[in-house]
């Protein structure tokens, strides 16, 4: 230890200088007395043999643990982009230095989307994650390959397509070979929304079913996308696998609107009060080579008579009419018949103009004709096939309207950060080119219902957007975004629909004076606290498809 020099008589320390004409003979000298000549350099002599350059960097020892990249593949091994990748993907991260894989502590991660990725990432610098975070991952499967320096990330699972993930990897994971710490890793993935792979998603009798007659005219499966080895669709009954053709067919045929089906044909008939499963084996690929199965479906035969389509009495909405076994609802370009029938059926609607075609495992039936135009007579042809090949032929007629106000649900407010119910509202787009009134305008929460009628003189202009909202609600509340000035606010009452807008979901009605539906929002839960509901595009569709979630801004785009 140094001693301590005081500040007020510690002299700077002074190098001495020697001339530079007796440096290189002191140099000899001491290497002459200590015996250190050989391999020593002289001052004018350049540097020995074995000696390494001077500008060589010092032995700067293992690099540090850090992933250098991830590579997105297919089962085949073929790359694909991180911004479309596969349902099933293989994606292979390296690492500068081997890692070690702790099932009882794990560091390397795939998580659904997260809505703040700043926080994700301060979140990977400590462990364990966040319960907002360890709610997102996804199952997955890990392999090492290449001595640690690879890992092959597999989810156990497809994932959903159009969807965007995470790849990550926490401090917390360590080498092999010496634990040093890796740096934190963060990639993002999204998943292309069409092409990516398949998945099984219905068959025919569909899953559960019972009573199904034993005179099956045929068994189907569907799958969402393109597939690789139809032979691997079977049939298994009591006395093992039934002896039947497969063939890959167009869905449609079959009565689904979409996707790519596999039919199976046998002959003779099936065992009565039997139990037989439609299976999807390892050998059915998509075209990213990935197994689809396994994957199956069963369904119960009963007695050897067939029961025969019956459908069963409708009670229509206010808006609907009823038209042959169902109801009809029209707008001015489109007619949507509903009607229920006391098994699963096959329904096919076929006008001059339009058609459409649905698989109703539990006999519930919807099909739309669109693209009509306003005021348009459609004939029609109903057609229902059920399990055993029994049909129901109906000749229909369907009239759309007359042009309707171009007003749409756009966003809808059902949980407020604000007090709820004061704070919630419903926004109205004025999608046309004229200006809209609003009185008489009806919202409601039920399709036998009425619900709040907008009472006075309101006007719309095109583009224009409206809030329809509660007596009490506050604009410039310090809890919710603020409202434009020239946002107009179209108070209806005490809350909206009954009692206020549900946070589990609900549908909502918008009517015309004449109680003609302009809008439909279907029963799509609150995504959470100053999170709309919001239609995405223009149009008049009540299709979950056509909504997604997004921070509310009341009465701007």
């Amino acid at each position: 230890m140094r001693a301590p020099t005081s500040a007020s008589t510690a002299a700077p320390l002074r190098s001495p200088v020697l001339p530079s004409t007796l440096a290189p003979a002191l140099a000899t000298l001491l290497v002459a007395c200590l015996g250190l000549d050989e391999g020593v350099p002289t001052p004018d002599a350049g540097p020995p043999p074995d000696a390494p350059a001077v500008d060589a960097p010092p032995d700067s020892g293992p690099p540090s643990p850090a992933t250098t990249g991830i590579a997105v593949l297919d089962h085949t091994g073929a790359p694909w982009e991180a911004d479309a990748a596969p349902r099933r993907p293989v994606l292979e991260l390296r690492f500068t230095r081997p890692i070690a894989l702790d099932p009882d502590e794990p560091s390397l991660f795939l998580l659904r989307e997260v809505a703040d990725r700043g926080r994700l990432e301060e979140d990977l610098r400590r462990r364990p994650l966040l319960v907002a975070h360890e709610r997102l991952r996804e199952p997955i499967e890990l392999s090492l390959e290449d001595d640690g320096h690879r890992v092959r990330l597999t989810p156990a699972a497809a994932l959903a397509p159009g969807e965007r993930y995470h790849v990550a990897l926490g401090s917390w994971a360590r080498t092999a070979d010496d634990g040093a710490p890796f740096a934190p890793f963060l990639a993002d993935l999204r998943v292309a929304p069409s092409g990516a792979g398949a998945e099984a998603v219905g068959s025919w009798p569909p899953a559960g079913a019972a009573g199904v007659p034993p005179e099956l005219a045929f068994a189907a499966v569907r799958f969402d996308g393109a597939i690789q080895g139809a032979a691997g669709v079977t049939l298994e009954g009591p006395e093992g696998r039934v002896t039947a053709e497969a063939e890959v067919v167009s869905c449609e045929v079959l009565g689904w609107r979409e996707g790519t089906c596999v039919r199976l044909r046998w002959s003779g008939v099936l065992r009565p009060r039997a139990t037989y499963r439609l299976r999807v084996g390892e050998a059915v690929r998509d075209r990213g080579g990935a197994a689809i199965g396994p994957w199956e479906a069963t369904f119960e035969t009963g007695a050897s008579e067939a029961f025969g389509l019956r459908t069963s009495p409708l009670e229509c909405a206010l808006d609907e009419e009823a038209l042959g076994p169902g109801c009809l609802l029209a707008d001015d370009d489109a007619a949507r018949l509903r009607l229920r029938v006391d098994g699963p059926v096959r329904a096919f609607l076929v006008g001059e103009h339009a058609s459409d075609r649905v698989v109703a495992p539990r006999g519930e039936v919807s099909l739309r004709l669109s693209g009509l135009g306003p005021d348009a007579l459609e004939r029609a042809e109903l057609r229902l096939v059920g399990l055993a090949g029994e049909t129901h032929v109906e000749a229909l007629e369907l009239r759309t309207h007359p042009p309707l106000a171009p007003l749409t649900i756009a966003e809808v407010r059902a949980d407020a950060r604000g007090p709820e119910p004061r704070q919630e509202y419903v926004e109205l787009l004025n999608s046309g080119a004229v200006p809209v009134s609003l009185e008489g305008l009806a919202l409601a929460d039920r399709p036998d219902r009425l619900g709040d009628v907008v009472m006075g003189v309101w006007t719309l202009p095109p583009g224009g957007r409206a809030l329809l909202v509660a007596d009490g609600f506050d604009p410039s509340h310090p809890d919710d975004p603020p409202v434009p000035d020239g946002v107009p606010l179209v108070r209806i009452g005490s809350s909206l629909a009954s009692g206020g807008l549900s946070n589990a979901g609900e549908a909502l009605y918008l009517r015309d004076a004449e109680g003609r539906r302009l809008s439909t929002v279907p029963a799509i839960p609150a995504p959470g606290p100053g999170v709309c509901v919001v239609r995405e595009g223009a149009g008049r569709s009540a299709d979950p498809i056509a909504f997604g979630a997004a921070p509310c801004t009341p009465g701007a785009p």
